[in-house]
């Protein structure tokens, strides 16, 4: 297991503008782009072992309308605010802000069985910031269909729940993140000392074996598209205050 600290993706001295990418923990990640967008992926709201937070952002993705993925509440100002679900179906949108776009991809569900178990539907979004295309996967409990892989297309990052119980589980998200083949993948939805409650696992058994693995000491990375490893690589970022 490789040990990351500076956070950075190295290589062009940084000539290139990058993509600030700050876990704020669970599912909830501020990207910045190079030409000051701010997106923000599932906010969670109080109750959460990460704290009352208030967040800022530009446009906000909510995957599914569980508790701890749609505290829109949580973020200051008036955002854009883009939803994988409309009255529990799944919405197709998009929006196109500066210098990012942000879509939905709809079709994937919240378990297994197709929401059978009450979980429902869940959204997945494709966030395009010049050549980066990053992919979160929200609260995704199954494997995707070929269909939906392919409506996809490249990923070049990939933030994916490894947690289980509530999401597709170590082995599942090994599977997924082989399928989309992003050259970066980021873990999310496990256990971590501030919700050490949560009956789900933490990133150790999806990290357990692989090669390529970067835990870096920072909750923040800068990406630049012409730094991405030439094989895929799992990079852990802490949970950022």
């Amino acid at each position: 297991m490789d040990q990351g600290s500076d956070g950075g993706t190295g290589g062009n001295g940084g000539e290139e503008p990058g993509v600030v990418v700050q876990w704020l923990g669970h599912a909830a990640f501020l990207i910045t782009s190079p030409g000051g967008v701010r997106i923000l992926t599932d906010p969670y709201g109080g109750t959460m072992g990460y704290g009352n937070r208030r967040f800022q952002a530009d446009l906000v993705t909510v995957s599914h309308e569980h508790w701890d993925h749609n505290s829109v509440a949580s973020v200051e100002g008036d955002p854009e605010v883009l939803r994988g679900l409309a009255d529990g179906d799944w919405a197709q949108v998009e929006k196109t802000l500066g210098d990012v776009t942000v879509r939905s991809i709809p079709g994937t569900y919240h378990d297994n069985v197709q929401g059978a178990s009450g979980r429902g539907k869940n959204g997945l979004f494709l966030i395009e910031i010049g050549d980066l295309r990053l992919l979160h996967l929200g609260d995704l409990g199954e494997i995707p269909s070929v269909q939906i892989i392919e409506r996809v297309g490249r990923v070049d990052v990939l933030f994916i729940p490894v947690g289980g119980v509530y999401t597709i589980d170590a082995a599942q998200a090994t599977r997924v993140a082989e399928l989309l083949g992003a050259r970066i993948v980021i873990p999310m939805h496990y256990r971590t000392p501030a919700i050490a409650d949560w009956q789900i696992s933490d990133e150790g058994p999806f990290l357990e074996g692989k090669s390529g693995v970067r835990v870096l000491e920072s909750s923040e990375v800068t990406l630049r598209s012409g730094d991405l490893p030439e094989d895929q690589e799992i990079w852990v970022l802490q949970p950022g205050s």
